[in-house]
């Protein structure tokens, strides 16, 4: 094996390489990044704010039809980067 290759170790999220690594998270890492927006979360003693930047790739893409923020209850939220 060559050092460095994945070589089946970025199947799973709880597999470590011989090297260490977890390539998933890795992978989680590398996509977040490339990317290229930021997204900025704030708590205080009774309220939170997300805010994130909303890029449109395309004349064609209807605004509305991007999010990255999700409300997955009433009282929890949460953002996504780096989804392809």
């Amino acid at each position: 094996m060559t050092r460095g290759s994945s070589a089946g170790y970025d199947r799973h999220i709880t597999i470590f390489s011989p090297e260490g690594r977890i390539y998933q998270v890795e992978y989680a890492f590398k996509a977040a990044n490339s990317v290229n927006l930021t997204a900025v979360g704030v708590c205080v003693e009774d309220a939170a704010v997300i805010v994130v930047q909303r890029r449109i790739p395309d004349k064609l893409i209807d605004p509305n039809s991007v999010k990255n923020v999700y409300k997955l209850s009433p009282t929890v939220s949460c953002t996504v980067l780096g989804i392809a």
